[in-house]
């Protein structure tokens, strides 16, 4: 055939039929304008890190037990009762702040209170129980220290090699003590595996911070006989050291996460340890995304599928979208996607395991 080609014509009812309408607004409805995300300042990705505020809260909480327990301690006294309780009553100081911190950081008050107490109750009774493994281990240490180190050192401590016999006796100590400490927000939400990076971190941290102890006993000289300062700062630093190996070990045995982009939290990052991790306004969601009139109580759920991760629509009027795309029914999640609920904006992230 050699005549042109018939040219498609289209008039104005064809243009504006409801076919047309109906396929533009299905369009519409697939695709999602991304709220713009602001670069985010440095200081704002430190104030959200959690090794970050988990130390600062381990730290006030560690000091706060220091504060309670000072006035009543004598330094030549041997057994009095604040001695006795030092261990447990900076467990439960440093348990209550740790437990409290995410829920606090994440503004839900609730879980932070009941994360709180929990972590008090834990700390305290937990770190009186462990208690006796510690003391068996420092008065051996301190046997030991005796034996080997011929003289004693300033202080009234044991020289020589004595001295870092003795130094490691109480560091471990702590570092026994401490695990009490970092258990509680595990225990209150009831997951394995913040329980045991709390064991982990809190055991570390101890042990590091219980290694300063004694330094610095011999840098800062007693007042009146009494080292009081020496103790607020060796207490303090100890809670600082848990909570910052609490926070750096959740880092580094994390396997998948979501990082706010845009939003109230912008900057924060949310661990998912559960099989399931819910979304939504409710404060009862592993993840609570709240100021935001466009997403549901529960808005969305992520599923762990055996190292893989899909993202299921709860039937929410307004939609979840994944990569300006909404999500219908189920999708898998693949690393570096921008998921957009309401105005909030959240990256998925997942650990490379090969």
């Amino acid at each position: 055939m050699s005549g042109k080609p018939s040219s498609l014509r289209i008039d104005h009812d064809d243009l504006f039929s409801d076919e047309v309408e109906d396929y533009l607004a299905v369009q519409q409805n697939l695709r999602q304008v991304r709220p713009e995300a602001e670069p985010l300042s440095w200081w704002v990705r430190i104030l959200y890190s959690n090794w970050f505020y988990l130390s600062l809260a381990a730290g006030v909480g560690a000091f706060l037990a220091w504060a309670l327990l000072e006035p009543f301690t004598s330094d030549s006294e041997e057994d009095d009762l604040a001695g006795l309780l030092l261990f447990p009553t900076v467990a439960a100081g440093v348990g209550l702040f740790l437990g409290a911190a995410e829920g606090l950081m994440c503004r839900n008050l609730g879980r932070a209170a009941f994360s709180a107490l929990v972590g008090t109750v834990v700390g305290f009774f937990g770190g009186g129980l462990l208690l006796i493994p510690a003391t068996i281990v420092f008065v051996l240490a301190g046997q030991m220290a005796s034996d080997i180190g011929s003289d004693t050192g300033p202080g009234g401590l044991p020289g020589g090699m004595g001295f870092l016999i003795f130094l490691m006796g109480r560091a471990t100590a702590w570092a026994i003590v401490a695990i009490a400490a970092g258990i509680g927000q595990g225990t209150a939400l009831w997951q394995g595996k913040i329980v045991l990076n709390g064991v982990l971190g809190a055991a570390l941290g101890g042990l590091l911070g219980g290694m300063l102890f004694d330094p610095l006993y011999l840098l800062l000289p007693a007042v009146d006989g009494e080292a009081a300062i020496s103790r607020c700062i060796g207490l303090t630093l100890i809670g600082l050291m848990v909570g910052l190996f609490v926070g750096l070990i959740e880092g580094w045995t994390k396997n998948a996460w979501l990082l706010m982009k845009h939003g109230p939290l912008a900057g924060k990052q949310f661990i998912m340890h559960r099989d399931s991790t819910v979304l939504g306004s409710s404060p009862r969601c592993e993840i609570y995304l709240f100021k935001d009139p466009d997403i549901e109580p529960r808005h969305a759920i992520i599923h762990n599928r055996g190292g893989r991760f899909e993202i299921e629509d709860c039937d929410t009027p307004d939609g979840t979208f994944v990569n300006d795309r909404r999500v219908n029914g189920r999708q898998w999640l693949q690393p570096g996607d921008e998921i957009v609920l309401g105005e909030t904006v959240l990256e998925f992230s997942l650990r490379d395991t090969e």
